[in-house]
């Protein structure tokens, strides 16, 4: 069942039907797991927030989350199902949201980062983040510094151009 085809996974809004299965692999992902709550009131503030999952048949893959502020957006979370990472899922769902913020007129994105996760921050990178700052013991579990990540601009037509290739070239493999 890991074998599948991109075009079998489909992209939705987060709906309190998928927070259980969300939550599972929030719980698998990170040391300090946020609450179902926590979720749950996300998806209330639609307006602001946009909270995504990657699903096929019933089953939730991976989500990502972000919240608009004004004209930036704050790219809260994205997690992918253990068997399920390294097949692009965390990829398509950043374009969903990168995409999403184009639309809704946002400037920047930002996010932060565990210093320690080299393997996030090189995924950023990819979508041509930088590191611009940091925030010392960020993280109470281990009082691990973040580093602040951001994408200026995304709405000038090269970094639109830019996703649309990634997208395009991810899904003609």
């Amino acid at each position: 069942m890991n074998d599948f085809n991109l075009d079998e996974i489909k992209i939705h809004k987060m709906k309190f039907g998928d927070v259980d299965q969300v939550y599972a692999i929030e719980v698998d992902t990170f040391p300090t797991p946020w609450s179902k709550s926590s979720f749950l009131s996300q998806i209330l503030r639609r307006r602001f927030n946009l909270y995504l999952v990657a699903k096929k048949d019933n089953e939730v893959l991976g989500y990502a989350g972000m919240v608009q502020r004004s004209k930036e957006g704050h790219i809260t979370t994205i997690a992918v199902k253990n068997r399920f990472k390294r097949k692009r899922i965390g990829t398509i769902l950043l374009i969903y949201l990168i995409k999403e913020a184009i639309k809704r007129g946002l400037v920047n994105l930002y996010l932060e980062v565990r210093e320690s996760n080299k393997i996030a921050q090189e995924f950023y990178r990819k979508f041509k983040f930088s590191t611009i700052g940091r925030k010392i013991g960020y993280y109470s579990d281990t009082n691990e510094d973040a580093l602040i990540m951001a994408m200026d601009n995304i709405s000038n037509s090269k970094y639109k151009d830019f996703i649309f290739k990634i997208e395009s070239d991810l899904l003609n493999k």
